[in-house]
């Protein structure tokens, strides 16, 4: 599997995490998960394609034993060192771990918790997503659960924002089946988008779903950054009605992404 983000692991935080919107995007998946704490048996926690390590260190603040996983030898340098920065070793271990050759034997434990932020799972391609659901039951604990936050197929502000600028072609793009070739500071990546559907298709055998949310859906996609020049108080606009109906599973298909929560059966 190619490493997906790299090459831009210094300033990953710069053009994703730290954004105005990405950030209230990222607090409302933050909440969600929260509320998942109280219903979980323990906190052992296992996160997939963890980045730059932004929602690693949030969740050993919040009392998680976490295994956080990624493909990027720059990623997991850059969570190491956020890690003794504020002096969170003790509750985070980062390793190298490719999902399209996931093998759960692996770990020599199981988890209370499985959890993919931001499109990690849109970073391999079908055949190895169905894999990927099939074994992680393996390193669940009974009534364990995974959460993932994808891209589906059809974002509403993206096709509206591309079709205004009549650039057709990014418009609709992730209505395609196949791969998608997107281009992060000059480095071609492949992407897959998955509908709500899909992954409950994928994991009805093993897992029972939760619920399924929207994120992004009245929040406008992170790369469209130039809503700030309006203001913090439309933002904060938008993100007041995005909260309203943050669960609205039937909105889940049209947003930028969507939290997908499956529970071991």
């Amino acid at each position: 599997m190619a490493v997906p983000f790299d090459h831009i692991a210094s300033t990953y935080d710069s053009i994703f995490s730290n954004t105005a919107i990405g950030q209230l995007q990222r607090k409302s998946v933050w909440k969600y998960i929260e509320k998942v704490m109280g219903e979980l048996k323990g906190f052992e926690m296992l996160e997939l394609h963890f980045g730059s390590g932004e929602d690693a260190d949030v969740f050993s603040e919040q009392g998680f034993n976490l295994v956080a996983t990624d493909i990027g030898s720059e990623m997991l340098k850059l969570t190491n060192k956020k890690s003794e920065q504020f002096s969170m070793q003790d509750g985070i271990s980062s390793h190298y771990l490719d999902l399209e050759n996931f093998d759960g034997s692996f770990f020599d434990k199981k988890f209370d918790l499985i959890f993919s932020n931001f499109g990690g799972m849109n970073c391999i391609n079908p055949e190895s997503l169905k894999s990927l659901l099939n074994k992680l039951p393996m390193i669940l604990n009974p009534g364990g659960r995974f959460i993932g936050i994808v891209m589906p197929k059809f974002c509403a502000w993206e096709t509206i924002y591309f079709t205004l600028r009549f650039q057709f072609k990014k418009a609709f793009r992730r209505l395609t089946p196949n791969e998608v070739i997107t281009t992060v500071d000059g480095i071609n990546l492949k992407t897959w988008y998955y509908t709500p559907g899909q992954i409950k298709k994928w994991s009805k055998e093993k897992f029972k779903v939760v619920s399924v949310n929207p994120v992004g859906i009245i929040l406008p996609p992170a790369y469209l950054e130039t809503f700030t020049k309006f203001g913090n108080g439309l933002l904060m606009r938008l993100n007041y009605f995005e909260r309203k109906i943050s669960n609205t599973g039937l909105l889940a298909g049209l947003s930028d992404h969507f939290i997908i929560d499956l529970k071991l059966i």
